[in-house]
């Protein structure tokens, strides 16, 4: 392994469990301390990293993993209403991708048990379409993130490669008019630009408070989306300009009248 692919990976490392010792580091890497040591010192001298006495943690200040549980709480009738808005896309016989964000989710929890397949990394996904009898249910395989709920890495860009992907649904953490989507982690960052790139159609499920945002990690440009559906709390002005630009872009009503 390169050093370079090896710092990488450290820092994949570290932003799934926060800290980690030099000692877990040499030996999740076959690599010796010595080794570790350099890289991290590479690392906190570009500041990617902070170091700590027998190891290192995530640099101070990068934002914090949500949970798939903490994530499920929050905006509810913005994403139902997204969700909602995106059912018309499905039919018989055709191939989706759902990622592993709560909106996506959503959308899954109203499908209808139809003869279609559907591929997917997240472990809520999997669970609820196991049940449904027609639907052909296809996992990525990879190793199991706790956090996101998510399986990453493995053969799972090989699952992606081998299936003709009809339509993705995915979501993001920011969307920005100018460097397009954004994820929090690395991971799933890559996954979903894999995923984009093999998908004839890509369906962006964005709730309002994501718009103009920008997180870590950068997956897909505004061109390569095929279509946006955001929530009524959106402004006028970024969806102007993601029009502007040539998305095609939905405003999803509430389904509570309150809203």
């Amino acid at each position: 392994m390169l050093a370079s692919e090896r710092h990488q990976k450290i820092l994949s490392f570290l932003e799934e469990r926060g800290t980690a010792r030099t000692v877990d580091l040499a030996e999740e890497f076959k690599v010796t301390d010595e080794t570790i040591r350099r890289d991290l010192q590479i690392l906190a001298e570009n500041h990617l990293i902070s170091r700590v006495h027998g190891g290192a943690s995530r640099l101070l200040g990068t934002t914090e993993l949500q949970s798939f549980t903490e994530r499920s709480t929050i905006r509810v009738d913005q994403k139902k209403a997204i969700a909602n808005a995106a059912m018309q896309e499905i039919e018989s016989g055709r191939t989706y991708a759902f990622d592993s964000s709560t909106t996506a989710f959503e959308m899954v929890c109203s499908l209808p048990d139809l003869d279609y397949r559907v591929v997917t990394n997240a472990y809520a996904v999997l669970h609820h379409l196991a049940r449904m009898e027609r639907v052909e249910l296809i996992s990525t395989g990879g190793r199991y993130h706790p956090k996101t709920q998510t399986f990453n890495g493995g053969d799972s860009f090989g699952t992606l490669h081998r299936h003709n992907i009809n339509t993705a649904f995915i979501s993001c953490v920011g969307l920005d008019t100018r460097r397009g989507a954004s994820e929090g982690f690395e991971a799933q960052a890559g996954f979903k630009e894999t995923l984009v790139k093999m998908a004839e159609k890509v369906v962006l499920l964005v709730d309002s408070s994501k718009l103009g945002e920008r997180s870590e990690y950068f997956f897909s440009r505004l061109h390569d989306i095929s279509s946006i559906i955001t929530d009524k709390g959106a402004p006028p002005s970024f969806v102007d300009e993601l029009r502007k630009q040539g998305c095609k872009v939905t405003i999803a009503e509430y389904m509570n009248a309150e809203h």
